[in-house]
Order: structure tokens, then sequence, then C-alpha cells
């Protein structure tokens, strides 16, 4: 009897294990808003870490975050780095491109808990009345990740941080 069930145990960990090495070996998360302004007014708010992480959420979900500013003030070599004893952890987000009134990518390298790294995207495109904002972020999903994957919705968890951080660039500029 108890050989049947360490042979059912040995079966179904080989199995989560098979299945989540046949996961996507792709991260890709996105999130859009439309704003009320032009993509002008917009940019600045993107284009620099300081007033990124203004409408960003993740000071308000790690109250123990600490942020360094380092580079110019805004655009290309602009850079962000937190430590934290808590969910955030540690890294930094180097601007790496900024086409004015477009689009800003930032390649993000996490340190703490683990280490990966992946680029965001934080794109503006013209639309009747306003502004398409699309905040995106790919990357490699390790094993670990695509574990973690089965018994975790990881779209949902990042995607809800990025509505989040959204609707407060939303209401920053559009002065609500």
């Amino acid at each position: 009897m108890i050989k049947k069930i360490i042979i059912a145990i040995v079966v179904l960990v080989a199995g989560v294990l098979a299945y989540a090495a046949s996961r996507p070996a792709e991260l890709a998360i996105d999130r859009v808003i439309v704003i009320s302004a032009t993509p002008e007014v917009i940019f600045p708010h993107i284009n620099n870490s300081q007033k990124a992480n203004e409408w960003m959420p993740w000071q308000a979900t790690d109250a123990g975050l600490k942020m360094i500013y380092a580079g110019p003030a805004e655009g290309v070599g602009s850079k962000s780095s937190w430590d934290s004893s808590g969910q955030m952890g540690a890294g930094e987000a180097l601007v790496v491109e900024s086409v004015p009134s477009q689009v800003v990518k930032t390649q993000l390298t996490y340190t703490k808990p683990f280490q990966m790294s992946q680029l965001a995207e934080i794109s503006l495109t013209p639309e009747n009345g306003g502004t398409r904002v699309k905040w995106a972020v790919t990357g490699k999903n390790g094993f670990v990740f695509r574990l973690m994957g089965i018994f975790m919705n990881c779209d949902k968890l990042i995607g809800d941080q990025f509505e989040k951080g959204l609707a407060n660039l939303k209401s920053k500029v559009e002065g609500k």
C-alpha cells in the first residue's frame, strides 16, 4: 500500500514538472487605458523615473520600499533602484529607449529575492479625444516561474498592478 502511494506521488510530481516544462518560455503581460490628454502631456510622466514612481503602484504595495535615483532625471540613462525587505525585493529600472511622446522602454533587473530581467514598455498612441497608453512587460519565463504559473495567475497578479498604475496616471494627468 505504501509503495503504491509513493509511486502515485512520484508520478504526480513528475507530471506537474513535465507540464511546467511545457509551458511558454516567454512572459508577456500588458494593460491599456485611454487618457484624455495628448501624448505630449503624458510623456513627462513616463520618461522621468521619479515622476513615473509617483503613479506606479509599487510604493503603495510595499511600505518598506526604498527608492534611489541616478543618472539623468529623464530619458535614456534615467535609473531608479529599489530595495525592500517586503514583497518588492531589490532591483533596478534603467531607461534604455525614449522616443518623445511615443514610447519609453525600461530594462528591469531583479536581484532579490530572485534574479531575472524583463523589458517594460509604455507606449502612447493618439486616439480620438485622447491617448491610448499601453503598459507592457516581456521577458523569459524561467522554469521556476512556469512552475509557479501552474498554481497562480501571473497575468492577473501583474496585470492588476498595471491597471492600478494606469488608473493613477490617468487621475494625475487628467487632474482628478
